[in-house]
């Protein structure tokens, strides 16, 4: 399906700076997260990352309104997912927390969602490893921040599906994101393993 509509699901540093990016390539996009004060820090970050951008005159302000103008904050997780065509989801870095927000983000998305973990060092296939539909969930490492570095590293777990992989690599390169698909699962993907070198 095509991607209308994407919720950042977990809103801290890398969250809000994928909200960032997808707000100035035109998407509506929701921010979830589990108290209004991590909200107002995103919401924060997000302003502060479009005044950069406008120092630098990467972006207007007539640009800057509109993609603000874009996003919305919610701490109901089924309102953020309900709707949406692709989930970017930045919780913290810990097995438990990850399977317990996909088991309750299943519960309120369409089948055909893809759920994208921003991961930096744990295995896709543990994180859906009690999901109903892993074939849509695959890892997503981003470079900090997502909305100025164009590396990707992406990685399916063992259930995840091609079309999920092929869909959500369309959709970064759509971005201007420059994704990389590892030809198996890896801790700490690529990059972090050759700088822990």
């Amino acid at each position: 399906r095509e991607i209308k509509k994407i919720a950042c699901v977990g809103s801290g540093v890398i969250g809000a700076s994928w909200a960032t990016n997808f707000l100035l390539k035109g998407y509506p996009v929701t921010l979830y997260d589990i108290e209004d004060g991590f909200l107002l820090k995103a919401r924060e970050r997000i302003e502060k990352n479009f005044a950069f951008l406008r120092e630098k005159a990467v972006v207007g302000g007539e640009q800057i309104a509109a993609a603000l103008g874009r996003a919305s904050y919610t701490t109901d997780l089924a309102a953020a997912v309900s709707d949406v065509q692709f989930i970017q989801e930045s919780g913290p870095e810990n097995y438990a927390v990850k399977q317990k927000l996909l088991a309750e983000m299943e519960k309120h998305t369409d089948y055909e969602t893809t759920i994208a973990s921003s991961t930096s060092g744990l295995l896709i296939t543990e994180i859906a490893k009690f999901a109903k539909h892993p074939e849509r969930c695959l890892g997503a490492h981003p470079y900090n921040p997502p909305h100025l570095i164009p590396l990707v590293e992406m990685t399916g777990g063992e259930k995840t599906g091609e079309d999920a992989l092929k869909r959500a690599y369309d959709f970064y390169r759509a971005l201007g994101k420059e994704p990389v698909i590892l030809r198996q699962e890896a801790l700490g993907f690529i990059a972090n393993r050759l700088q822990a070198v």
